[in-house]
């Protein structure tokens, strides 16, 4: 049969033409748009003074790809808003591990690596302050075990043991610092909770059972098992696992290190929220996961560090999100602001709670769910909104 005898077969061929006879291979359509895609995600990575306006990254259609050129830091970014600025800053920890280094001509924050683990550290430098970011892989079972060790209970899931953020000071041959890193935010968990799960009652009315028809040879076992003299008289005991927080709930702060003034009691100190929501430039910023913990499949516990550098201020967030399915809802909230222009720091404390049903209410009656609560609930910056803050610290000082 011809194709005019069967007009859907000669259809068929304008909508799925045949392959070219040369072979397959990669649409030039694909190559393209993988194109577009490296030069828009290059220049998402620049701070916002220095992405393109209203332009699209379209690259020319050639078949050798060249890496979009870094852009270099504007001269008039050194004097800003009064403040001297240096991104990165000139001083690197460990070395330049970064390959776009303002030391080297030119920038991008984040520094893009195709090598693994990430091992740079964007650096910035306003005025007398430089701040250090540094993110790197979850820890192998070394490092835990290891961790484990000095805490002396169990650690979280997930331990990005390695990320942190520096924060310092340097002026007159003094030096002030504050950093927030995985360990010290461990070792400040509480020591024990009272928290349980919602169906505890059932595991342990179950768990009583089971116990109440042990085997007669089982229960002789379990006597041997229990603590007996010692040949000098003494009662042996048998080790247990020590008493830990097993939401890990922290009340950390910040790790404050130097030669500097430290910290007073000031409820009046409050941060200028004026200050922070003026348009003003955005000159660095980051995000990372301290530890993280699924409790069981029972709801999560984590903490999660943000940083936001301007021309004359910085703000740092430390959260701790809880929420235990069916039971309750927890934040923690450690804020830093500091004044790069005067070097006045706050840091405030914020402690939230609710219970989990209450939660679950407010979530059914905002529009914003769409039918689907459990969305909010997920969403630790609407928890923050709706939780009532039971109790607030705030503190003061100037370098």
């Amino acid at each position: 049969m011809s194709d005019q005898q069967n007009p859907s077969l000669t259809a068929s061929k304008l909508r799925y033409p045949r392959r070219p006879t040369e072979g397959p291979g990669i649409n030039a359509v694909h190559i393209n748009r993988a194109r577009e895609m490296a030069a828009v995600t290059a220049n998402a990575r620049l701070p916002s003074h220095m992405q393109s306006r209203g332009q699209t990254a379209r690259p020319e259609t050639t078949h050798s790809f060249t890496p979009p050129r870094a852009v270099k830091v504007p001269v008039s970014l050194g004097s800003i808003a009064g403040s001297r600025v240096s991104i990165p800053g000139p001083i690197h920890p460990s070395g330049c591990q970064n390959p776009q280094c303002a030391d080297c001509g030119s920038i991008i924050i984040p520094a893009p690596r195709s090598s693994f683990p990430v091992q740079d550290s964007p650096v910035i430098k306003v005025n007398n302050w430089c701040i250090y970011s540094l993110k790197k892989p979850i820890l192998n079972a070394q490092e835990i075990e290891a961790m484990e060790e000095r805490l002396d209970f169990p650690v979280p899931e997930m331990i990005f043991g390695n990320n942190h953020i520096f924060i310092k000071h340097e002026a007159e041959g003094k030096s002030w610092e504050i950093s927030f890193n995985c360990y010290d935010a461990i070792k400040d968990c509480d020591t024990i909770s009272n928290l349980k799960v919602s169906y505890h009652k059932e595991w342990s009315s179950y768990r009583s059972n089971e116990k109440s028809e042990v085997p007669s040879f089982t229960s002789q076992l379990l006597k041997q098992a229990s603590p007996s003299p010692s040949p000098s008289g003494e009662t042996l005991q048998l080790s247990a696992v020590k008493p830990y927080d097993w939401t890990y709930s922290t009340k950390y702060k910040g790790t404050v290190g130097g030669q500097g003034p430290q910290f007073s009691r000031n409820q009046e100190a409050e941060i200028p929220i004026s200050k922070l929501t003026r348009p003003d430039p955005i000159l660095y910023f980051d995000e990372m996961v301290l530890y993280e913990d699924e409790l069981a499949d029972n709801g999560i516990s984590i903490v999660s560090l943000k940083i936001r550098v301007m021309p004359t201020c910085l703000l740092l967030l430390q959260r701790f999100y809880l929420r235990i399915d069916q039971v309750i809802f927890r934040i923690r909230d450690t804020r830093v602001y500091i004044d790069l222009n005067t070097n006045e720091v706050i840091r405030e404390y914020k402690e939230q709670e609710l219970l989990y049903d209450e939660v679950m209410r407010m979530a059914k009656n905002d529009f914003k769910s769409a039918g689907d609560p459990g969305k909010l609930l997920r969403d630790p910056n609407w928890c923050s909104q709706m939780l009532p803050v039971l109790r607030t610290e705030r503190e003061y000082l100037k370098i």
